[in-house]
């Protein structure tokens, strides 16, 4: 009996904070481990305590008390869609101002959403929910976990700003040109916004010339994110080395431009991630994988793809608790048949914070 199945088995009579309660130490044993940079290892032991990841390794002492469970399958760290709208009941956004730097994506979070089930089911165990990019100051993105207690697990991530042509262009939001918006953008003094200094801002452009403006008024001691609208084609040798979000096509819908273009930022060593918002609607929890599959088939760089929905999406929008297997880490973990991005892989297990929320039936 794998600790998925057994957590499961008495998760409706054993609430998750009692569990946790217990203070017991779960050493997980599975065939393999995707360890943080991306690379799958065999031979890894990782021990749970209270919903946090106490170690990984191969030569770990176990405390005395834990229980060894050995887990056939290979254990990676649960996805991280990094710019959603899932699971709200309304989009954050302001119609009638160009700033709104204390808005929060947080309060249009519906935690008992439909939406949750069906992330977590394709591997998701958090999501990154973003204000609309309507406003030049569009407010603050939030941290929500797809399932378990205590789901909030930031209500502010990161500024969102947007200097993006097609949204600022719109007399319902903003300046009707890019010029005007960068003019506003540079006298409003971003930095200086309560939060800002610590949490850092997600830029959404489209053109190289927003860019540097974001740089310009920001200066270095801001931590700027990057999400990439339009033809990153044209502005994407700018972001070289930097952490940039990149929309998925609809299904079959990759051009060979943007295959190309992909393939090109991963060379630039641009850290390129995914998440399920588009501009043209949402995409559904399994494109999240699909995406990554297609980058690591594209560039020959499984790692980075791997990272594209897990450590590299942590990263973008500034938090050091999910996205991968590590020390100090919460323990949402998945439980997968093969490795995530083999197109044969299905889901045996989820847990989030420790405690299962998900069994697919080959795990029973």
């Amino acid at each position: 009996m794998i600790l998925a199945t057994y957590l499961l088995a008495f998760a409706p009579a054993l609430p998750a904070q009692q569990a946790k309660s217990q203070g017991l130490i779960w050493a997980l044993q599975p065939t393999q481990v995707v360890l943080p940079d991306g690379s799958a290892a065999e031979g890894q032991t990782v021990l749970i305590q209270d919903g946090r990841i106490l170690g990984v390794g191969t030569d770990l002492e176990l405390p005395s008390g834990a229980r060894r469970w050995k887990l056939d399958g290979v254990l990676a760290p649960g996805f991280v869609d990094a710019f959603s709208a899932y699971g709200t009941d309304a989009p954050a956004q302001e119609d009638s101002r160009v700033m709104t730097p204390m808005l929060r994506a947080y309060d249009a979070v519906d935690l008992g959403h439909q939406d949750w089930t069906e992330l977590c089911e394709a591997g998701i165990t958090s999501v990154h929910i973003l204000p609309q990019p309507n406003n030049i100051q569009a407010g603050w993105g939030a941290l929500v976990a797809s399932g378990g207690e205590g789901r909030m697990l930031a209500s502010r991530t990161r500024q969102a700003l947007s200097l993006v042509l097609s949204r600022v262009g719109d007399s319902a939001f903003g300046p009707s040109s890019l010029a005007g918006a960068i003019e506003l953008f540079e006298v409003a003094d971003t930095a200086r916004i309560p939060g800002v200094a610590d949490r850092g801002v997600l830029a959404h452009v489209d053109d190289a010339s927003a860019i540097r403006s974001v740089r310009r008024s920001l200066g270095k001691d801001i931590d700027i994110r990057w999400m990439m609208w339009g033809d990153p084609a044209s502005y994407g040798g700018e972001l070289k080395g930097e952490v940039a979000g990149m929309p998925i096509p609809g299904i079959g819908a990759w051009t060979p431009r943007g295959l190309e273009t992909l393939k090109r930022l991963h060379k630039a060593g641009v850290k390129i991630v995914f998440g399920t918002w588009s501009p043209s609607g949402a995409r559904q929890p399994g494109d999240l994988r699909r995406a990554a599959a297609t980058m690591s088939r594209l560039t020959g760089d499984p790692e980075a793809a791997m990272a594209s929905i897990t450590s590299h999406a942590a990263d973008f929008l500034g938090t050091d608790q999910v996205g991968a297997i590590g020390k100090g880490r919460r323990a949402d973990l998945v439980l997968w048949s093969a490795h995530p991005l083999d197109p044969s892989a299905k889901i045996r297990a989820v847990l989030i914070n420790g405690i299962a929320v998900h069994r697919s039936a080959d795990s029973e």
